[in-house]
Protein backbone atom coordinates (compact mmCIF):
# COMPACT_ATOMS: atom_id res chain seq x y z
CA UNK A 1 0.00 0.00 0.00
CA UNK A 2 1.02 3.16 -1.32
CA UNK A 3 1.00 6.42 1.07
CA UNK A 4 0.55 9.93 -0.52
CA UNK A 5 3.27 11.17 1.88
CA UNK A 6 6.24 8.76 1.81
CA UNK A 7 8.63 7.98 4.68
CA UNK A 8 12.23 9.73 4.28
CA UNK A 9 15.03 7.07 3.78
CA UNK A 10 18.36 7.42 6.44
CA UNK A 11 20.15 7.89 3.64
CA UNK A 12 17.90 11.20 2.55
CA UNK A 13 17.40 12.52 6.16
CA UNK A 14 21.61 12.18 5.78
CA UNK A 15 21.59 14.36 2.39
CA UNK A 16 18.97 16.99 3.46
CA UNK A 17 21.00 17.77 7.40
CA UNK A 18 24.35 17.55 5.06
CA UNK A 19 22.79 20.20 3.15
CA UNK A 20 22.09 22.30 5.96
CA UNK A 21 24.75 24.48 6.53
CA UNK A 22 23.84 26.41 9.84
CA UNK A 23 22.97 22.15 11.63
CA UNK A 24 27.02 21.84 10.06
CA UNK A 25 27.71 25.52 11.94
CA UNK A 26 25.87 24.26 14.99
CA UNK A 27 27.16 21.03 15.17
CA UNK A 28 30.79 21.27 13.92
CA UNK A 29 31.83 25.03 14.78
CA UNK A 30 32.69 27.87 12.51
CA UNK A 31 36.70 26.23 12.18
CA UNK A 32 35.46 23.82 9.05
CA UNK A 33 34.36 26.35 7.01
CA UNK A 34 36.53 28.52 5.10
CA UNK A 35 36.25 31.74 5.23
CA UNK A 36 34.02 32.85 1.65
CA UNK A 37 31.46 30.51 3.13
CA UNK A 38 31.49 31.95 6.51
CA UNK A 39 30.99 35.30 4.97
CA UNK A 40 28.09 33.93 3.09
CA UNK A 41 26.77 32.16 6.34
CA UNK A 42 27.48 35.73 7.57
CA UNK A 43 24.89 37.56 4.98
CA UNK A 44 22.54 35.07 4.78
CA UNK A 45 21.99 35.15 9.17
CA UNK A 46 21.89 38.79 8.65
CA UNK A 47 18.73 38.22 5.95
CA UNK A 48 17.21 36.38 8.44
CA UNK A 49 17.60 38.72 11.03
CA UNK A 50 15.97 41.11 9.22
CA UNK A 51 13.11 38.78 8.10
CA UNK A 52 12.71 37.85 11.48
CA UNK A 53 12.24 41.26 12.68
CA UNK A 54 9.87 42.72 9.70
CA UNK A 55 7.91 39.05 10.49
CA UNK A 56 7.66 39.92 14.16
CA UNK A 57 6.50 43.65 13.76
CA UNK A 58 3.77 42.54 10.99
CA UNK A 59 2.79 39.98 14.01
CA UNK A 60 2.76 42.39 16.29
CA UNK A 61 0.32 44.50 14.57
CA UNK A 62 -2.00 41.77 13.95
CA UNK A 63 -1.90 41.05 18.14
CA UNK A 64 -2.56 44.86 18.44
CA UNK A 65 -5.05 44.72 15.93
CA UNK A 66 -7.21 41.69 18.09
CA UNK A 67 -6.99 44.31 20.60
CA UNK A 68 -8.47 47.46 18.73
CA UNK A 69 -11.39 44.88 17.91
CA UNK A 70 -11.83 43.63 21.15
CA UNK A 71 -12.48 47.42 22.33
CA UNK A 72 -14.30 48.58 19.81
CA UNK A 73 -16.74 45.86 20.27
CA UNK A 74 -17.00 46.77 24.13
CA UNK A 75 -17.79 49.97 23.16
CA UNK A 76 -20.57 48.61 20.92
CA UNK A 77 -21.92 46.08 23.25
CA UNK A 78 -22.38 49.33 25.91
CA UNK A 79 -24.02 51.68 22.90
CA UNK A 80 -26.66 49.13 22.31
CA UNK A 81 -25.32 48.01 18.80
CA UNK A 82 -25.62 44.32 18.64
CA UNK A 83 -24.84 43.21 15.62
CA UNK A 84 -21.98 45.59 14.95
CA UNK A 85 -20.61 44.18 18.22
CA UNK A 86 -20.75 40.59 17.14
CA UNK A 87 -19.17 41.27 13.97
CA UNK A 88 -16.08 43.67 15.81
CA UNK A 89 -15.89 40.25 18.34
CA UNK A 90 -15.89 37.92 15.00
CA UNK A 91 -12.89 39.76 13.33
CA UNK A 92 -11.03 40.16 16.39
CA UNK A 93 -11.39 36.34 16.94
CA UNK A 94 -10.01 36.10 13.12
CA UNK A 95 -7.41 38.61 14.54
CA UNK A 96 -6.20 36.60 17.08
CA UNK A 97 -6.07 33.46 15.00
CA UNK A 98 -3.98 35.78 12.97
CA UNK A 99 -1.40 36.03 15.57
CA UNK A 100 -1.35 32.79 16.86
CA UNK A 101 -0.17 31.51 13.33
CA UNK A 102 2.60 34.42 13.18
CA UNK A 103 3.59 33.32 16.35
CA UNK A 104 3.67 29.57 15.62
CA UNK A 105 5.40 30.49 11.95
CA UNK A 106 8.13 32.21 13.52
CA UNK A 107 8.94 29.71 16.24
CA UNK A 108 8.69 27.08 13.41
CA UNK A 109 10.97 28.88 10.44
CA UNK A 110 13.22 30.85 12.98
CA UNK A 111 13.08 28.83 16.17
CA UNK A 112 14.48 32.53 18.19
CA UNK A 113 15.76 35.42 17.49
CA UNK A 114 18.23 34.33 20.26
CA UNK A 115 19.65 31.67 18.10
CA UNK A 116 20.49 33.87 14.78
CA UNK A 117 22.19 36.34 17.40
CA UNK A 118 24.16 33.25 18.47
CA UNK A 119 24.99 31.86 15.23
CA UNK A 120 26.09 35.45 13.79
CA UNK A 121 28.00 35.95 17.16
CA UNK A 122 29.81 32.70 16.42
CA UNK A 123 30.54 33.58 12.76
CA UNK A 124 32.05 37.24 13.76
CA UNK A 125 34.26 35.88 16.18
CA UNK A 126 35.49 33.04 14.07
CA UNK A 127 36.22 35.52 11.55
CA UNK A 128 37.98 38.10 13.83
CA UNK A 129 39.84 35.14 14.73
CA UNK A 130 40.97 34.60 11.89
CA UNK A 131 41.73 37.89 11.00
CA UNK A 132 43.73 38.05 13.87
CA UNK A 133 45.95 34.71 13.79
CA UNK A 134 46.13 36.10 9.48
CA UNK A 135 47.59 39.43 10.90
CA UNK A 136 50.04 37.80 12.99
CA UNK A 137 51.24 35.20 10.41
CA UNK A 138 52.30 38.22 8.08
CA UNK A 139 53.96 39.93 10.52
CA UNK A 140 56.50 37.12 11.44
Amino acid sequence: MRFSKQEESPLDRLEREANDDFLLLEELGPEYFGGSHLLELHERVRLRLAQFDRLRRLNTLVGATAAGWMLLGVVLVLVGWITPARVAFAVMGVSLLGFLAGVWLLKWKFESRGELEFTLRTIEEELRRRAATKGRSARL
